[in-house]
């Protein structure tokens, strides 16, 4: 969100230098003062615990929860993505089934996760009410990157309702909109309170970091059932990056109004130079963005999901990674999820090379279809 190498990163670096600050992760100074900071930004969450990156905090939150439920089956939601890990490496077919997304995955790990429709409550009620009684916990990314939309605030209402009635952890997974909605979260902008939260990127300041918030609800049965539950880690709660991570939040909260301020000005610039390309051209395309997240995707017909997105999208995948390797050409890194980021260090003059070019790109590939 700061962009690469940003001042408040090299200032932190060089502190952690002459503070003579090593990579110490046992219980240590850095990590509890960050720990109480985060509380004030999450006060629903009475302990946070830190990991080494993101997939190992989605991991650890998975644990707490069957460890809690004493239950094994977990509930994920199409689109969402939850790291590297071997309990989430899945994707749903048609059926919102199960299968593999890499090799080297158990049939065990499989059978113990569902999924359901993101943005659709009726398919969605009817599949958790189908497993409910199995449930360890629902994993969701409120807002998707694969998809990023506001159009979510009646879904996750639905899906904390659920799992408030039927004793089903409910865990979001904000690694990417945490900070960068506003220096909070998309919980706290819809008042959603989940259980259990996982947060990462933004928060480490450019360092490797994943972290859990324990709301008090789940704080307090752990408590009372004290499970032996194993969160540690050699480098888990490290001093470098939960100093750093504590440095960056602190300047992002100090200068909260002038960041997202330049952060909204300049995702207004962006979206709406886009979208008035898109309907000159009268180009079967349509942008979706959330804060300073934006996704091209390549329809006009509106999507709620990424199964609706991936529909129209396949027919045309030849086209878009054609479109992807032309950015490449130009010097502008377009990823494969098709996910645009937009920082404080970049300035309009970037934005207009990089539009000038996705604009390019979409008449070359895109100008003839229906």
């Amino acid at each position: 969100m700061l962009g690469h190498q940003s001042k408040i990163f090299k200032k932190a670096f060089q502190n952690l230098i002459n503070d003579k600050i090593t990579v110490m992760a046992a219980p240590n100074r850095q990590a509890i003062n960050y720990s109480n900071l985060l509380k004030k930004i999450f006060p629903h969450y009475n302990k946070f615990i830190f990991c080494s990156t993101g997939s190992e905090a989605v991991m650890k939150a998975l644990r707490i929860s069957k460890a809690i439920t004493k239950k094994s089956l977990i509930i994920s939601v199409t689109g969402s993505w939850h790291g590297s890990n071997d309990k989430t490496l899945f994707s749903a077919d048609k059926n919102f089934n199960a299968f593999p997304i890499s090799s080297g995955l158990s049939k065990y790990d499989k059978s113990k996760i569902k999924f359901i429709p993101y943005n659709n409550i009726t398919k969605s009620k009817k599949i958790l009410n189908k497993y409910k009684k199995r449930l360890s916990c629902i994993l969701i990314e409120p807002v998707q990157a694969c998809l990023p939309s506001s159009d979510i605030k009646k879904y996750l209402r639905f899906l904390k309702n659920f799992s408030k009635k039927n004793k089903i952890i409910l865990i979001f997974d904000e690694m990417i909109t945490g900070l960068r909605t506003d220096a909070s979260s998309v919980q706290s902008i819809y008042k959603i309170k989940p259980d259990l939260s996982t947060f990462g990127k933004c928060f480490g300041g450019g360092t490797p970091i994943g972290i859990i918030g324990v709301s008090n609800k789940i704080e307090g049965l752990i408590k009372k059932q004290n499970p032996r539950i194993f969160l540690g880690g050699t480098f888990s709660a490290n001093s470098i990056s939960t100093y750093i991570g504590k440095m960056t939040v602190e300047y992002i909260l100090k200068n909260k109004k002038k960041i997202f301020s330049d952060l909204k000005i300049k995702s207004k610039y962006f979206s709406e130079n886009l979208n008035n390309f898109i309907k000159q051209k009268k180009l079967s395309i349509s942008v979706y963005d959330f804060k300073s997240m934006f996704r091209i995707v390549f329809t006009k017909e509106q999507v709620k999901n990424r199964t609706q997105r991936d529909f129209f999208e396949l027919k045309k995948m030849k086209k878009i990674n054609l479109f992807r390797k032309f950015l490449f050409s130009k010097k502008i890194y377009y990823p494969s999820n098709g996910i645009i980021f937009l920082s404080t260090q970049t300035s309009i003059k970037d934005i207009d090379v990089i539009l000038k070019n996705i604009k390019d790109g979409l008449i070359k590939y895109f100008k003839d279809e229906e």
